[in-house]
């Protein structure tokens, strides 16, 4: 079921990429091919504009009719090819009659069945003449007070050859569409790779949160499943004293202290998860803050015949949450505490290392295997499953521990404490980032 899901939501994201894709990509040829459109008619137009300024202010750079030797009509520019026709005028009468079909010469034939549309004056315009040719045109209407008698009233449709532009048009439509293909192949081998990509973090949240809710149950289960037992066997004994169901109401109490336990972390858990947690940065005296922290377990380590102790630590602040920091240092004696054996000491000590500072808490217990120590972080994850049920540990407090090392922007590792027993050093920034910028600082003794 899971895995049909996962497939379908790929399945969407690779959609929805490709239709990204494709309206950038189609957006951006239809916005060049426009661009190149225009750019490939502004000069046209803007010489058939001069010409029509010359010719309606009789200006001596005008067009004459073209004389032998020249093209009829037109114009010839230096190192361009001649084409038969590039720049050609008709000129129509009130009744729209060519009236200048000497100057057109061979060319007549071909331009004759052109009509004149005295509603088009001073509008360009594209036409196709004889299925063969390409025109850019303006008509313009020659004043009445036109200097040339022989002019006045008439219409000159101004004509220019368009055919090499519409070529290069051709040419390019062509290399575009081609372009675009190209590019759609792209995006949809784009759109694969973006998708599976998307959904790795998916995936890989999905699979946590599976592994967590089935870890969960199971550790919350062993719990329940015991206190249910001795409570249904004390409604089985309603005349015993409580001194003859001691033990059973003991077994009861301490797994119901479990519980409790296993419930706390698995909220810090989910608001870590969630990231909801307040915190509260203080500039903090770090050695008067280990020996309030430490000094109420060395009675503690004394009741089971270990020894606690904190080693000298050099007069230093640190920016820190003191809460978050002492539910770390619980963690982590705590974690000593329960693997060490009888008399081994362990030892707590904390130094300035640039501009950070380390805790570090060794102990003389079992150790961890190499092997171990990349996952000994991992929820719900025990070096020995037995020994840890023995202690009450519940393979959660050493995820805690590095989610608050990472909240303080630090990290955590495990090093072996020759000659046995291991070292969990802490690595925190004096003034981490968050801590100055985003929480309320203040100064604490």
């Amino acid at each position: 079921m899971s895995n049909r899901v996962n497939r379908a939501q790929q399945w969407r994201l690779f959609i929805n990429n490709l239709i990204g894709f494709t309206v950038i990509f189609g957006l951006l040829g239809v916005i060049v091919f426009v661009l190149f459109r225009n750019a490939m008619l502004t000069s046209t137009d803007e010489a058939l504009r001069v010409e029509r300024s010359a010719r309606l202010n009789n200006e001596p750079g005008a067009k004459k009719p073209a004389t032998q030797g020249k093209q009829p009509g037109g114009r010839v520019q230096p190192g361009r090819a001649i084409h038969p026709f590039m720049t050609t005028t008709l000129t129509f009468d009130e009744n729209g009659k060519i009236i200048n079909r000497a100057q057109l010469g061979s060319r007549y034939d071909t331009l004759k069945h052109i009509k004149l549309a005295k509603e088009q004056v001073g509008q360009l315009h594209t036409i196709q003449v004889g299925g063969k040719y390409n025109f850019r045109t303006l008509l313009v209407k020659v004043p009445a007070k036109n200097p040339d008698k022989l002019m006045a009233g008439k219409y000159l449709l101004l004509m220019e050859n368009i055919d090499p532009q519409k070529a290069a048009m051709s040419n390019f439509t062509r290399v575009l569409l081609m372009t675009m293909g190209i590019f759609w192949l792209i995006s949809i081998l784009m759109s694969i790779w973006l998708s599976r990509l998307t959904m790795r973090p998916i995936l890989k949240s999905w699979g946590r949160q599976t592994e967590f809710v089935g870890n969960a149950a199971h550790e919350l289960r062993t719990p329940l499943t015991i206190i249910q037992n001795k409570l249904e066997l004390l409604l089985t004994k309603p005349n015993d004293k409580i001194i003859d169901q001691a033990e059973n109401i003991a077994i009861a109490n301490s797994e119901s202290q479990r519980l409790q336990k296993l419930t706390q972390d698995l909220l810090a858990l989910a608001r870590s998860d969630s990231n909801t947690v307040q915190t509260n940065f203080e500039a903090t005296h770090v050695a008067t803050f280990l020996q309030r922290t430490v000094e109420p377990y060395t009675e503690i380590a004394a009741s089971q015949g270990k020894r606690l102790q904190l080693a000298s630590v050099a007069d230093f602040r640190a920016t820190l949450d003191q809460n978050l920091i002492h539910q770390l240092m619980n963690i982590l004696i705590d974690n000593a505490l329960k693997y060490s054996p009888q008399g081994s000491t362990i030892t707590v000590s904390a130094k300035l290392v640039g501009r950070k500072w380390q805790l570090t808490v060794a102990d003389q217990g079992i150790g961890i295997q190499d092997g171990e120590r990349q996952r000994i972080f991992d929820r719900f994850y025990r070096v020995d499953s037995s020994r840890s049920r023995q202690t009450g540990g519940n393979g959660l407090g050493l995820s805690i521990a590095h989610w608050i090392v990472t909240l303080h922007h630090g990290n955590i590792v495990v090093k072996a404490n020759h000659p046995q027993g291991s070292q969990f050093v802490t690595t925190l920034p004096l003034n981490p980032a968050n801590g100055l910028n985003s929480h309320r600082e203040k100064n604490k003794v």
